[in-house]
């Protein structure tokens, strides 16, 4: 995303100028949506989070796709900077240091809520071409804790219902099924395609790699729930990590576990390690897992990419657990008009 530096952040609440109560709602808002987490663990996160954001007027709210419709949209649309579900190997972390902050604890913590969204979205929607597809939620997640008490997504959502756009949601988060009733009559009208995000089945892992982030099991109901309401849904498989969730075993029983949850296609890609993050991700590894830190640091080298031999074997794992489970490799053509699939999402 594009920074500018005229841009101003302001302090959402300083000391003790925001109520408990103000707390306990955002809380339970999101528990609502994220029901297996023990009621004290997600009361600190929101707590902590919500001391640590900031009001932010964006200049511009829409960021044009630096590569156009080669990754299948036109333009990215992000309600908020940071992310509370701290994703150890999230790319998206490197954008924190715009802002002269950290990628690692700031990423998390210190977060910006695009307070003019909503105005700035009507405006420059009405400037692109009817035709642009938009991505919500390309370097955060637009369902994260946040939008329980700030609903900036469903406005964007409502917004862009009204000005016809054709756009995908990515997120992590059950808290999208709050707007079913916005989303089910978009995809009708063949408006909408959503992406689940999920690397693994294993939940203890992934409480190491996204300790913010819901369980599992949670985000397949997700899944789920919304394709009865007849939303096309994919889900991202990315990033696959060396060492930690590459085996035929796990990938076979996660890509069968998204076939039994009606997802439509699967998007699936290795880790890029952006060099903002690439020191970070291998530290956070070696703390509950050398082998694969030092499998990781051996594959990548100081590229951000690894060596081309393992991505062609990884295609060749992913294209054949595609075939066997019914799975599409990239999302169809589902907008009302010729557009092109989002064939590739690079974590």
């Amino acid at each position: 995303m594009i920074l500018h530096s005229h841009e101003k952040a302001t302090p959402l609440c300083r000391g003790h100028s925001q109520r408990a109560s103000t707390y306990i709602i955002l809380c339970l808002l999101t528990l609502s949506a994220c029901a297996s987490f023990k009621i004290e663990r997600l009361f600190v996160e929101v707590v902590n989070a919500m001391r640590s954001v900031q009001r932010w007027q964006a200049s511009a709210v829409l960021n044009r796709s630096p590569k156009g419709r080669a990754y299948g949209f036109d333009y990215s649309l992000n309600p908020y900077r940071g992310c509370s579900h701290a994703c150890r190997y999230c790319y998206a972390r490197e954008s924190h240091t715009y802002l002269n902050l950290n990628v690692a604890e700031d990423f998390e913590q210190r977060l910006f809520v695009k307070d003019n969204l909503a105005s700035r979205l009507q405006e420059e929607l009405l400037k692109i071409p009817k035709t642009a597809v938009i991505a919500l939620g390309t370097v955060t997640d637009p369902y994260q804790a946040l939008e329980g008490h700030h609903h900036l997504t469903r406005a964007a959502i409502e917004l862009l219902g009204q000005s016809g756009h054709a756009f995908t949601i990515t997120t992590k988060s059950p808290l999208i099924e709050r707007d079913l009733d916005l989303l089910a009559p978009l995809a009708e009208r063949r408006q909408l395609a959503v992406h689940v995000s999920l690397i693994s089945l294993d939940r203890s892992l992934l409480q190491r790699l996204e300790p913010g982030a819901p369980p599992p099991w949670r985000r397949l109901q997700t899944v789920r729930r919304l394709r009865d309401y007849g939303i096309p849904v994919g889900v991202f498989v990315a990033p696959i990590i060396p060492g930690l969730t590459d085996d035929l075993d796990t990938l076979n029983m996660l890509f069968s576990a998204i076939h039994e949850a009606r997802a439509t296609w699967v998007m699936a890609s290795g880790t890029r390690l952006a060099p903002a993050i690439h020191t970070y991700f291998i530290q956070q590894l070696e703390a509950f897992d050398e082998r694969a830190a030092y499998r990781l640091a051996q594959l990548y080298g100081e590229s951000q990419m690894p060596n081309p031999a393992y991505t062609r074997s990884l295609n060749r794992v992913v294209a054949e657990l595609c075939r066997r489970h019914h799975l599409r490799r990239s999302a169809p053509a589902i907008f009302a008009w010729d557009a092109a699939p989002q064939i590739h999402f690079a974590f």
